[in-house]
């Protein structure tokens, strides 16, 4: 065998046994509080048209897709996230179905990235789609799912941050600020560098002006918060952005889950793709959200069908890796395992084996050496 076929391409990995186990039984409860709150499984196409992930994600989180060219010369791509082909399916072949629809998927995403440590290029997300409904219903919904299913599974001590994109973009139309203004701001305040912004708006705010946003991107924890955004703000857009994270705030203390989630005002990313309230979630021992979500009112109209949209997805390798240790014992049936030898009478062993596997047993069948 050639070097390069006993070796794994990077990016790339090989699960069996337990691993395999693990993640499927995630997979599983996950799919299962889908369900349980009215969301139908979609099984999406594994590749699709370039232009389309283009269309859906944008011309620069394209550029990171593995692409192909088809045998008709048309260019091809292997799908870099879900919510395209969602959009894309509900905009052209749904468009008589009764609002909302309501939309679940699991599989394997492809997405280059420039190359770090354990860095994937292929990964399992798992995900749904509420569309066609834009009050705050909706995005509380699918808040709530996302905590049940985090909940199911026995992931212990996640926090969802909730932000609003119109609180940043309130704030932004005030400074009058260019699309490439707005992304150097962006950039900065995701990196909490309140020196640089407080520079960089100098042309744009009196002092006072740039002290109370410097605060304001910075501001996080719990619903109190909110009543000193209030008081630091004064456009409607961002005030109607606070009102919104209050009311889904709200819910989620009467309905007792409010101690999963923190406020961040300061999270910007995905502003270009989000339209209003975002989550991202996050969990002790990994340095990265395993799952975001939020409205996305303006995807679908790409497809020819203007409609309102929210959802989420998760990272199920990740979940997969901060659950390991807890379920190496809970999803395995080694010790349950019935093992049956062919010393004996062949026929005898699979009728023992089959009576067995009737009543659900696990069996393993050792062959005569």
């Amino acid at each position: 065998m050639s070097t390069s076929l006993s070796k794994i391409p990077p990016g790339v990995q090989y699960l069996f046994d337990r691993e395999a186990r693990s993640r499927r039984w995630i997979e599983r409860q996950v799919m299962e509080v889908f369900t349980g709150w009215s969301y139908s499984e979609i099984i999406l196409p594994i590749f699709d048209y370039a232009d389309l992930f283009a269309l859906g994600m944008g011309k620069e989180q394209a550029e990171m897709t593995y692409r192909f060219t088809g045998r008709d010369g048309k260019l091809l791509a292997l799908r870099p996230e879900m919510t395209s082909l969602v959009a894309r399916t509900v905009a052209t072949r749904f468009r008589n179905r009764e609002r909302p629809i309501r939309l679940s998927y699991s599989g394997e995403v492809f997405r280059w990235d420039e190359p770090r440590g354990g860095r994937q290029y292929e990964f399992h997300q798992t995900g749904l789609e509420h569309i066609g409904s834009d009050r705050l219903e909706a995005d509380t919904e699918v808040l709530v799912v996302a905590i049940e299913s985090l909940e199911k599974i026995g992931l212990e001590g996640f926090t969802i941050t909730l932000s609003h994109v119109d609180f940043f973009n309130g704030i932004a139309e005030n400074f009058n600020l260019d699309g490439d203004e707005r992304r150097q701001l962006q950039q900065m305040i995701d990196r909490k560098e309140t020196e640089e912004i407080n520079s960089f708006l100098e042309k744009y705010a009196d002092e006072a002006s740039r002290r109370a946003f410097c605060r304001l991107v910075t501001l996080a924890g719990k619903r109190e918060i909110l009543d000193e955004a209030c008081a630091l703000v004064s456009n409607a857009k961002s005030r109607a952005a606070i009102d919104d994270i209050a009311r889904v705030y709200r819910i989620a203390e009467e309905i007792g889950t409010a101690s999963r989630i923190d406020i961040d005002l300061g999270d910007v990313g995905g502003l270009d793709y989000y339209t209003g309230l975002t989550f991202k979630i996050y969990a002790p021992g990994l340095g990265t959200a395993l799952g975001r979500g939020g409205r996305y009112d303006q995807l679908l109209s790409k497809f020819g069908s203007a409609e309102p949209a929210v959802g989420f997805s998760l990272c199920l390798d990740w979940l997969a890796q901060l659950l390991a240790e807890k379920l190496n014992g809970a999803t395995t049936h080694e010790d349950e395992t019935t093992r049956l030898s062919t010393d004996g009478d062949i026929v005898s062993v699979f009728k023992e084996a089959t009576r067995l596997r009737a009543e659900d047993r696990r069996v393993e069948i050792k062959n005569k050496t």
